[in-house]
């Protein structure tokens, strides 16, 4: 959706959309091809899914959670029913974001492309939902309203059996430390990446 004029680099990004998400979003059936027509990319960050996370009590805002496949590093972002486009943008450019907080060395320009599919990601759906069920939880917090980035970084640190590093953000860590999108130069000139802050709900 990001698409600067003149733009010398692409991320290709495959969103597997839940029937929540569709309905919730009015998501023509003809928008989302199954994931079996495209051959789906082997980087780590090609691969995500959309799952709704909870709504207004009018049902126009929804926030939805996106997590990718390979690492479970997942963002949380907040769209109105006629408009998932703008959501989708507001995914890309959090990712973008991470990638430069991080350290990376993003090209001038970066041109992204989000294609919606359905199937049945086995591995993320059983994950998010646990997921789902966490940032619920943080966000109902009695204490008072957790902010949602506050509850990304604790997703970063929930411990997911399914990945082999356990936590988001050190597969998320890994990932970008040995296949880095755009050829990896890093800010600091020595590919050495700034470690994620501990866990604040510690």
């Amino acid at each position: 959706m990001i698409a600067p004029k003149d733009f010398t680099e692409e991320l290709d990004f495959f969103v597997y959309v839940s029937g929540k998400v569709q309905e919730h979003f009015n998501i023509a059936k003809e928008a989302v091809y199954p994931d079996t027509y495209y051959q789906l990319p082997e980087d780590w960050w090609s691969v995500w899914r959309c799952e709704h996370l909870i709504s207004d009590p009018a049902g126009e805002q929804h926030a939805v959670l996106f997590t990718n496949s390979a690492t479970f590093l997942t963002f949380i972002c907040h769209g109105f029913s006629n408009d998932f486009d703008s959501l989708i943008c507001e995914f890309e450019g959090a990712f973008l974001s991470s990638l430069k907080a991080q350290g990376l060395v993003l090209p001038a320009n970066v041109s992204t492309h989000t294609r919606l599919i359905k199937g049945n990601p086995r591995r993320l759906v059983g994950t998010m939902k646990q997921l789902k069920e966490c940032a619920l939880d943080l966000a109902s917090d009695p204490d008072g309203p957790i902010p949602p980035n506050e509850i990304e970084m604790h997703l970063l640190n929930y411990c997911c059996m399914s990945l082999k590093e356990k936590f988001p953000a050190k597969a998320y860590y890994n990932q970008l430390c040995t296949k880095p999108p755009f050829g990896g130069a890093f800010d600091d000139g020595d590919g050495v990446l700034v470690p994620f802050p501990k866990n604040p709900f510690k």
